[in-house]
């Protein structure tokens, strides 16, 4: 399967190891899509009442931008025949996060992209969910003292996380589409 992921050179190396074709860049036509946000540029901390304008825009409508325009190019080169498309957001859009505002509307945004996409493209074969991992493994620091306990003890890394995301690919993937699988040690449990 030729997947194309963008936004992560760690998550595509890892695809790769697992045995995923994997394409920096958009071929005509591939099978997968897995989008990670540019978090270098999304995850900066800035209070709420010193957010800007062009902070709003820059953390956060340009990372749904990118991923809007992921989603139609991946639309295009799987609508013949079908297709899997993963938005990696941070469960920061399903908590909030401290001076992370503009990013957590973007990654809730993900979520509800995830769902137009499932509900318009299912009836060709595309799948669309989402995989929420911890901050941390998206290398956003986590600076704030969690009160709420991890119920697996520990933060699922990088392998976790590609464990998830590559069963969304595989054979299992295609009974699932619109929904969102939160990888990060149950500190958030959503329905």
């Amino acid at each position: 399967m030729l997947v194309v992921v963008n936004g992560s050179e760690a998550i595509g190396d890892a695809l790769g190891e697992a045995g995923f074709d994997v394409a920096p860049a958009y071929p005509a036509t591939f099978e997968a899509l897995v989008h990670v946000p540019d978090v270098t540029r999304a995850a900066v901390r800035t209070p709420l009442s010193e957010t800007t304008e062009e902070d709003w825009d820059a953390r956060g409508e340009a990372v749904l931008r990118d991923a809007l325009h992921a989603c139609q190019t991946a639309y295009a080169a799987m609508r013949r025949r079908g297709g899997r498309i993963v938005l990696v957001t941070p469960t920061i859009g399903l908590v909030g996060g401290d001076g992370l505002a503009p990013f957590a509307m973007a990654s809730e945004g993900l979520r509800t992209l995830a769902k137009a996409a499932a509900r318009q493209w299912g009836r060709v074969g595309i799948t669309a969910n989402c995989v929420a991992p911890s901050l941390d493994v998206l290398g956003i620091p986590h600076d704030v003292d969690d009160p709420v306990p991890l119920a697996l003890g520990r933060v699922p890394g990088l392998d976790g996380l590609v464990a998830v995301i590559t069963a969304l690919l595989g054979p299992a993937g295609d009974a699932v589409t619109g929904t969102t699988l939160i990888v990060d040690g149950g500190v958030v449990m959503a329905p």
